[in-house]
């Protein structure tokens, strides 16, 4: 499914706030541009549609540049325009971390990020994947 034409980027910032949150805004939301230099250096993760397991793909990971921008490429037919879901962990350290299943945000939109400071307790969820095969082990090897 992540195979098409186009060259859409999911596009956001981070910044520091007081909640974690990740929201869409309008690409001309003040927050982007206004001087919040503190999300450099964070690392945000993207899994594609992750509530379809024969659709979900990683979106791989990027790392904001020093003022908290990232792009992240998605390369599904009709990303932009069409309606899928990415889920998105972001972290910093001394932040703490968020994760939230959000809709791909449309290309007259932008992904902001809030990271407050404090200790990252975030527990990501075991990957669907990760959690068959874990759960599937004794049965394999009780069948050599």
């Amino acid at each position: 499914m992540l195979t098409g034409c186009g060259s859409y980027a999911m596009q956001g910032r981070v910044v520091r706030g007081s909640v974690a949150n990740i929201q869409i805004v309008s690409k001309n939301d003040p927050r982007l541009t206004e001087d919040n230099p503190t999300g450099g250096g964070a690392v945000v993760q993207g899994i594609f549609e992750p509530d379809t397991p024969s659709e979900r793909q990683s979106l791989g990971q990027v790392v904001t540049d020093g003022q908290g921008y990232f792009s992240m490429p998605v390369s599904a037919m009709g990303s932009g325009f069409l309606e899928y879901e990415a889920m998105l962990v972001a972290r910093r350290e001394g932040h703490q971390g968020v994760m939230r299943i959000i809709d791909l945000p449309r290309s007259s939109q932008r992904v902001l990020i809030t990271l407050p400071l404090g200790r990252d307790t975030l527990r990501v969820p075991e990957g669907f994947l990760d959690q068959t095969l874990r759960e599937a082990k004794p049965y394999l090897e009780e069948s050599r």
